[in-house]
This record gives structure tokens, C-alpha cells and sequence, in this order.
């Protein structure tokens, strides 16, 4: 019995590492909103290259801590803008989650890209998706430097990382 649960855990393992670098990012819908769940290099960019090049669409900055100035993660122009939003009150990903559909909710918004890192994306969907079902996400996620099949096995904190990150998606896809 211990040996079919660690072939499971092992083989959706090796499932979620696939997919952490194969997100299917193609959208034929009208991105109404943009979402970016702070914490890793890039996202904070890639959310506001996204908005600027959407034209009408809103953007939400969220997971913000609340001891940065927003001048430290925007500049005066996207914050003298009515379509641009910055959450102080998430501190994890469930937090995120509930504070993006509120907002989308609020704005009447119901395409929303997920910009966050792609070893974080499979988590942050899911949650999205189950917690909202009248809302449509689409991944953009932030190419992080890792590299499975190159470093993965080698590199044991890489390992003991992306491990903690499909534990933490396995508990939300039990949970939520």
C-alpha cells in the first residue's frame, strides 16, 4: 500500500513539475483584468507591461506588504489611475484569491490574466478557480529560473522547494 501511495505521489509529482514550464497561456478572450500575485522577480512588471498594452482593462497589484509605500511598487501615473489597485490584506495565496474575486467581482470584470511565477501558477489557479466559478482565469505566468531537467535532481534545496509548492497545491486540492 506504501509503495502504489509513493508511485502516485511520485508520478503526479513529475505531472505538476511538467506543467509548472507548460502553462497554456493562449487566450481568445477580452482580458478584462489583470492580476498579480507579488512575490517573486518579474510579476510586478509583467502585470503592468500587460495593463498598459489592454486597453480599458483593470489591474490589481495584490499581496502587497503593508510597510511598502505604493510609490515603491507603482509609479504617480498608474497610481492617479481609477483602474489600477493595490491589496495590502493578503498575506498567502487563499488571501489572494479571495481579495482578486472580490475586486473582479466589484468591477464587474470576468476575464482576468494570473500573472505570478509559473512554480506558483498551478497552485494559484486552482484556488481561483475552485473558490470562483462564475469567473474566467488565464495563466500568464513569469518564467522562473529554474530548470527541472537540469537542475532539479542535482540541487537538493531546488528539490525540498518545489516539493513544499506541490504539497501545499495537494492540500488545496483536498481542502478547498
Amino acid at each position: 500500500m506504501l509503495f502504489v501511495l509513493g508511485l502516485f505521489f511520485s508520478f503526479n509529482f513529475l505531472k505538476f513539475l511538467n506543467n509548472i514550464k507548460n502553462f497554456d497561456t493562449s487566450n481568445k478572450e477580452l482580458v478584462e483584468g489583470v492580476a498579480v500575485l507579488t512575490g517573486g522577480k518579474g510579476r510586478i512588471a509583467k502585470g503592468i507591461e500587460l495593463f498598459k498594452n489592454t486597453p480599458n482593462s483593470y489591474l490589481i497589484i495584490s499581496g502587497v506588504d503593508k510597510n511598502i509605500k505604493n510609490i515603491e511598487v507603482l509609479s504617480k501615473e498608474l497610481l492617479e489611475n481609477n483602474r489600477v489597485f493595490i491589496d495590502k490584506k493578503s498575506e498567502t495565496t487563499i488571501d489572494n484569491a479571495e481579495e482578486i474575486i472580490k475586486w473582479a467581482n466589484k468591477k464587474s470584470i470576468t476575464n482576468i490574466k494570473i500573472i505570478t511565477s509559473d512554480y506558483h501558477m498551478p497552485r494559484s489557479m486552482l484556488i481561483l478557480k475552485k473558490k470562483s466559478k462564475n469567473l474566467k482565469f488565464f495563466a500568464d505566468p513569469v518564467t522562473s529560473d529554474i530548470s527541472v531537467r537540469e537542475n532539479l535532481f542535482n540541487n537538493f534545496q531546488l528539490l525540498i522547494f518545489l516539493s513544499e509548492e506541490y504539497l501545499k497545491y495537494l492540500f488545496c486540492y483536498l481542502v478547498l
